[in-house]
């Protein structure tokens, strides 16, 4: 999976210790959702931030190139651990309807998991995704084109277009992926000058009949 230059965002954090620490970054995300106000929420939301910019640093140095190099099962657990967290820290300043830092939250989600998780696509592109919808929201059109034209690019590189020839059932990390491809080309032909080649638009009308013939969910109106 190709690493997106999420990192120079997080430069300049002073670290204050070595160790991971996954639990003391669920409690500060907790302390952002149980925030009395916008003013506390900010505040918890900046000491949360910092301190996962800091665990992002420490495993990054700890993960030791991994998937390429081996790494320690509490490496691995604990940084799989603070994505989820920074996936949890992005739900929680949405909730209060902070863009920017929904946008900071879901480049950090994304760049924790790629220490850990790069060599899976279904962990990443939704990720990735998520961000690049917060930049476009933002007016960041051209991190946007580049997050979404990274999915699209990593799902041709990995041969990943061989799911839709499946005779079998979707699985749930399969439907992630092509989910993600598939509002991501919607995306790039809203956004980008160039537009899809007649080959993207090949792929975009597969992805949708592979999707929309899937059986909605429940919870869907």
């Amino acid at each position: 999976m190709s690493k997106l230059p999420f990192l120079k965002r997080f430069f300049g954090v002073t670290r204050t210790d070595k160790t991971l620490n996954s639990q003391e970054a669920r409690r500060l995300v907790d302390l952002v959702v149980q925030a009395p106000n916008l003013d506390a929420a900010v505040a918890a939301a900046e000491t949360a931030f910092s301190f996962l910019v800091s665990q992002l640093h420490i495993l990054g140095d700890s993960a030791n190139g991994y998937p390429r190099n081996p790494i320690s099962a509490h490496v691995w657990t604990e940084g799989y651990a603070l994505a989820h967290a920074c996936d949890s820290f992005a739900d929680a300043v949405a909730g209060w309807n902070q863009r920017r830092g929904e946008e900071q939250a879901t480049r950090l989600a994304a760049t924790m998991a790629l220490q850990i998780v790069a060599h899976y696509p279904e962990e990443i592109f939704p990720r990735v995704h998520r961000n690049a919808v917060c930049c476009e929201a933002l007016g960041m059109t051209s991190e946007a084109v580049k997050g979404y034209g990274s999915i699209i690019g990593d799902f041709d590189q990995l041969g990943l277009e061989d799911i839709l020839d499946s005779t079998e059932p979707f699985s749930d990390s399969e439907v992630k992926i092509l989910t993600s491809v598939r509002n991501s080309f919607v995306a790039l032909q809203r956004l980008s000058t160039q537009g899809l080649s007649d080959a993207q638009h090949e792929i975009c009308q597969r992805l949708n009949a592979a999707l929309d013939s899937l059986p909605q969910k429940d919870d869907e109106s």
